[in-house]
């Protein structure tokens, strides 16, 4: 559970943290966050990214980190790719794959017509409820999802939508407004404070349980959160935090720790 949410918080972030609008010939950036859950840091992440005009490619690292990694192994690379088509995403491909809950696991999902197509799921996850294909009909995976949040922000000054997002396994419904004048919170090690915008989210799993789950109502149940953007000179909007609460194991923040570097 804790590789769940942990990659949650990273992937938000991950696209979050990536600039407005990039020119062609930009360098791709890095970022690197630490997440933590109930005072302890428990994950290390980082990503690269660039977005421009017309499209969008994003790669993510999540790893154990701090007490976590005492109890278990975790090593997971994400990735995404996409257009911006008329103030939307059009993703073409999501993939997640590493070491996590044990075992190897690797899931790749394409998009048919604007449908996400899962074409790899090693191991079969026989115990999860599959998703209907008219449910995931026109969702987008988690960092196309941030990757129109970011596009919306530039585009319009606001962050106000809603969409469906798949990630393989789980379909979620979230809904983002703002932004607001906010001062970024501090107590999990930030160094970046001060004023920003501040994007509220919720987000709702809606299909893709684990049959005859214990857990159902909670994981049922809206889970809120918050972002913070600062502007940085030759990047544009970055998330410096982000949080929210999770079903099992609560509320998670995760910092960035230092300024984006150009690659």
């Amino acid at each position: 559970m804790y590789r769940r949410a942990a990659l949650l918080a990273a992937g938000t972030l991950f696209a979050a943290a990536a600039p407005g609008f990039a020119q062609a010939d930009d360098p791709q950036v890095n970022a690197q966050y630490r997440v933590f859950a109930h005072g302890f840091h428990v994950a290390d992440a980082s990503a690269s990214y660039k977005l421009t005009p017309w499209g969008y490619g994003i790669t993510t690292h999540l790893v154990a980190g701090g007490l976590l990694s005492i109890l278990i192994s975790m090593d997971v690379t994400s990735h995404a790719e996409g257009r911006f088509e008329n103030g939307w995403v059009a993703p073409m491909n999501f993939g997640s794959g590493g070491y996590s809950r044990g075992k190897t696991r690797h899931v790749e999902v394409t998009y048919q017509n604007g449908a996400p197509v899962v074409t790899q799921l090693t191991p079969p996850e026989n115990d999860r409820l599959p998703v209907p294909d008219d449910e995931k009909r026109n969702a987008i995976d988690t960092l196309s999802a941030m990757a129109l949040l970011l596009n919306t922000i530039e585009q319009t000054g606001h962050c106000d939508g809603a969409s469906r997002i798949f990630d393989g396994l789980r379909l979620t419904s979230m809904t983002v407004h703002g932004p607001i004048d906010a001062k970024v919170p501090e107590g999990s090690g930030e160094v970046f404070l001060g004023k920003s915008l501040r994007c509220d989210f919720v987000g709702q799993q809606i299909a893709g349980f684990i049959k005859d789950s214990s857990h159902l109502a909670e994981m049922k149940a809206p889970r809120k959160g918050s972002a913070w953007f600062q502007s940085m000179p030759g990047l544009g909007l970055v998330a410096v935090r982000i949080e929210f609460d999770h079903p099992k194991i609560g509320h998670m923040i995760a910092v960035l720790s230092r300024i984006p570097q150009k690659m």
